[in-house]
Parts: structure tokens; sequence; C-alpha cells
């Protein structure tokens, strides 16, 4: 008698109790997390009594763990099943940071800080592989957009929390975070379900629990790799993580030199942005879903571009702060349409029967470049100028645009009367 399959899991309106309690809230209760204890590190890390340089490790260490916790995660979802690794992220997440609080020299901090990272990797691969799993393809968009929206808003709204807990106790920041951590994944273990069969279905022998070799795996990967689309969309990643410069942080490490601003005015100015340009997420996450990926991702990195190569000409001819301050909101607007963006083409086409193994490749070219692009824009500013390392960066934004619009084709369904329908009613 042949065993039975699982039932596969209903397709959930975009804003249903299950998605706000397992994918929204969880979303922004760790970036909050991470934003309160944002401005706490490098206080702790200097209360160690070590130099800047050898300070900044607390941040390369966390990029470094999510880095090598993208290929393992990759594999374990093929093997074990998402649910696992969406639950063990979290939870280990919680764990470290709570472990940062009682780190009895500053290596050891940075080792907590490595697993913090990989951690957060593993929660945020398995989610997204849930939603390509489940989500049809006219509300993965807003599933994903929405998720990242949530982040962002987390991050925005926690420094000021952070600060505050600090005057407390420097080390109460990283507990409350663990606490709220661990309080957010509990909706997750009564709520999501395991849904690695749907996709497996394709590839029944790929089953969790009948694992095949690492060998295997990859004979499955290979064809869908080394394809035309896949090169371009791996190339396209990568420099659309460069473009944004280590999620935003050359603009503060830019502020700070140019302008010798201290870490207060950066909060407040960040908290500002953060705020005007919160809802962008929400609207370009329906627009993929309406009108198609394209609609939104080859404008939105070109007028990005356009708002770097701007940013360049306010360092080269030395301009005012009050200068910068337009600027940069404008940027950070302009940042806002392409938040999502490349997680939703990614998800689009990953494939059914190895989507595990692909996720492990495209998140290790994201996470690379993701620790590239603060390198690269260093070196630059070091050697030539400010202006010139963000002339970089908008050239790397408009190559993404290019790229998309001339080899990529339409990864989300246009133009169908069902899609456009469901796309307005399911919400």
């Amino acid at each position: 008698m042949a065993k039975s399959q699982p039932t596969p899991p209903d397709k959930e309106a975009v804003l249903s109790r299950s998605q706000i309690l397992s994918l929204y809230l969880p979303a922004l209760i760790l970036s909050l997390g991470t934003g309160i204890i944002a401005p706490v590190l490098p206080v702790f890390a200097k209360s160690f009594d070590i130099s800047i340089g050898v300070a900044s490790m607390v941040l390369v260490g966390y990029q470094v763990g999510a880095l090598g916790a993208t290929l393992p995660a990759g594999y374990l979802m093929d093997k074990i099943g998402r649910r696992p690794i969406l639950l063990a992220g979290p939870i280990l997440m919680a764990v470290s940071t709570i472990l940062n609080a009682f780190a009895g020299s500053f290596w050891e901090l940075v080792l907590y800080r490595a697993i913090g990272g990989a951690a957060n990797q593993l929660w945020m691969q398995a989610r997204l592989a849930v939603i390509a799993d489940t989500a049809g393809v006219n509300q993965r968009a807003r599933q994903i957009t929405w998720m990242i929206g949530m982040q962002r808003g987390g991050t925005m709204l926690g420094p000021a929390l952070g600060g505050y807990l600090a005057v407390v106790d420097i080390r109460l920041p990283f507990l409350v975070h663990g606490v709220i951590t661990l309080l957010a994944i509990i909706p997750s273990f009564l709520l999501v379900k395991e849904t690695a069969f749907i996709a497996q279905a394709a590839d029944p022998g790929a089953t969790p629990g009948k694992s095949s070799s690492v060998r295997g795996d990859w004979a499955r990967l290979k064809p869908v790799l080394f394809t035309v689309q896949m090169i371009a969309f791996l190339f396209i990643q990568f420099f659309a993580t460069v473009c944004r410069g280590g999620e935003g942080g050359t603009f503060n490490l830019y502020a700070v030199y140019a302008y010798d601003i201290g870490p207060e005015a950066l909060g407040i100015l960040n908290f500002a942005a953060g705020v005007v340009v919160f809802p962008i997420p929400f609207v370009t996450g329906y627009f993929m879903d309406r009108f198609g990926r394209k609609f939104v991702v080859v404008p939105s990195f070109i007028i990005y571009g356009l708002a770097l190569a701007l940013m360049g000409v306010t360092a080269y001819l030395n301009m005012p702060y009050v200068a910068y301050v337009v600027v940069f909101f404008v940027v950070q607007g302009c940042l806002s349409t392409t938040n999502g963006t490349m997680q939703v083409l990614g998800s689009d086409m990953s494939p059914a029967a190895a989507r595990g193994g692909f996720f492990g490749v495209w998140r290790t070219v994201s996470q690379g470049g993701a620790l590239f692009a603060p390198a690269i824009f260093a070196v630059i500013a070091e050697h030539s100028s400010f202006g010139a390392a963000f002339l970089f960066l908008s050239i790397s934004s408009v190559l993404v645009a290019i790229i998309v619009s001339t080899v990529l084709r339409e990864t989300g369904r246009v133009n169908s009367p069902q899609a456009e329908g469901a796309a307005l009613t399911q919400i």
C-alpha cells in the first residue's frame, strides 16, 4: 500500500492570521532585537579596551557567520525539511544573543556574534523557502516585500529602545533581544507546517528522510544552475547586494568621516529616514504581484542608481551637511523600492526539486556581496574619493537594471485575468 503524502496547506491570503503571526510578526520582532543591540555593540566592544579596527570584528563576525550558514542551511532544508531550520534559527539566535551579555572576552563576543549571524540566516532562508513552496505567484511578492518591510520597521524602532536600556545596564539590551526572540517564534511552533514535500513532489526520490548523497543533490541542481538565466540572476544578485552598500552601512561610514557626526545624530537621521520610507516596500510588493517583477525591478534600480550618483556629486563638491541630509533621504527612499525584489526573483526561479540547494548557492552569492560592499567602498574612498566610491555603487545599481531588462525573463505571471483578480482579492 503506497504511503500517503501529507495534504498541502491551502494558499492563504497575504494578511491571514497565520501569516501575521508566523511571518510578519517574527520578522518585526527579530529585526527589533537586532536594532536594539545595534547602538550598544560598539560601546560594549570598546569596553574590552581594544582598537576601533579590532572592534569592527563584531560586525564582520556576524556577516561571516551568516555567509558560513548559507550552504549548510540549504542542504539541510532539502534533507530534513524547512520547519526544523525555521524554528532552530530564532532559538539559536536567542541563545547566542543572551550569551553576548556574559562574554568574558572580546573574541568570545565575536564568536557569539558569528553564531547569531548564522542563526539569522537559517531563519531567513527557511522562511523564504516556505513562501516559495506555498505562495501563489500572485501572492509571493507581497509576502516577501511585506516581510522585508516589517524588518525595516523593527530595525528603525530598535536603536532608540536599545539606547534607553543601555542606560540601565550595558548588557540589558542583549538579554531583552534574546527573550523577545524566543517569544516571537512561539506562534511558528503552532502554525508553521512542513512544506518541503510540496516542492519535492517533483522529485519523489528527494523526500526528507530519504537523503541521497551530496553528489546526487548536486546532480539535480547542476543543470538548473548552469543556464544563462540562472547565471544572469546570480550576477544580478551579487551587484544588487553590492549597490546597497552593505545594507546601508557605507552611508553611515561616509557621514561619520565626512561630517564628523556622532552616534546620536546618526541614530536620529536613520530613524527619521526610516519613518518616511517605511510604507514603500508594501506598495512595491503589490505592484510586483499585479504587473510583474520587471515592472518594479528595472525602474527601481535605475532611480536608485541616479540617487547614488547624486550622493557622489555631494561628495565631490564637498557640499554642506544639510545637502547630505536631503540627498540621504532621497537615497533611502529609492533604496526602499528595491527591498525584497531580489528575494522575490530568487524565490520565483528556485527549482522545486532542489530548492534548498539552490537557496544555499543563491544566498551565498548574496552574503558574499554583503561582505564585499563595505570593503570595496572603503578601498575606493581611501585611494580615490568618496565621490568615486558612490559612483561605483551607482554603476552597480544601473547594471542590475540593464541585465534584468535585457537578459532575465519575466518570472511573475502577468496579463492573466485570474492572477490579477486574485492579486486584488487575496489580501
